[in-house]
């Protein structure tokens, strides 16, 4: 009798060893359901591409877009100057995708133009994370870096910088074939 208690004790602590080596290890005792993308971000809509093509301005007087205003972002006073300031004159958003990666991208240029000032705000069309960044005369500044976006900027880039985000296609210009 007594050894059976011992060889039930014995099965009992093996069970535990068991289960304390797979939480240790990282490994589940069960595979948990994929959240879905709304789960994974709450309240993101899930899909911002339709954006595309608008500019920042624009899009900020959607009621669903406003937690991408700079407030909302949590820019201070002098980074949202310097923002606005290379924002002036907007672009209309793209689409960037590369490598697992889509954004929607808005970009512009301070009035004197780009090399004065350009500002940068790209979303993640799959987690709704931001990635906001300056550049100009003053140096190019990630004001809120995220590597994920800065890298699809550079490989989506003309000139592989994040400073320099693609631009929107042009309408193609008709041929004039009047006599």
């Amino acid at each position: 009798m007594r050894w059976v208690g011992c060889r039930i004790g014995l099965a009992v602590l093996a069970a535990i060893g068991v289960v304390a080596c797979d939480r240790l290890s990282g490994v589940p005792s069960e595979v948990a359901p994929t959240p879905s993308a709304a789960e994974a971000a709450p309240g993101l809509d899930p899909d911002i591409r339709p954006y595309a093509g608008r500019t920042y301005a624009e899009v900020l007087n959607a009621p669903e877009m406003g937690r991408y205003s700079l407030a909302s972002l949590h820019l201070n006073e002098a980074e949202r100057a310097r923002f606005d300031a290379g924002m002036a004159v907007q672009e209309p958003a793209v689409v960037a995708s590369g490598g697992g990666a889509e954004a929607l991208v808005f970009s512009g240029c301070a009035i004197s133009g780009c090399a004065h000032g350009r500002s940068v705000l790209a979303i993640d069309a799959r987690t709704g994370a931001v990635f906001v960044g300056v550049a100009g005369q003053g140096g190019a500044e990630q004001i809120l870096p995220n590597d994920r976006l800065e890298a699809l900027l550079r490989v989506t880039s003309p000139t592989m910088r994040w400073d320099d985000p693609m631009r929107a296609p042009q309408a193609a210009s008709q041929p004039d074939n009047t006599p």
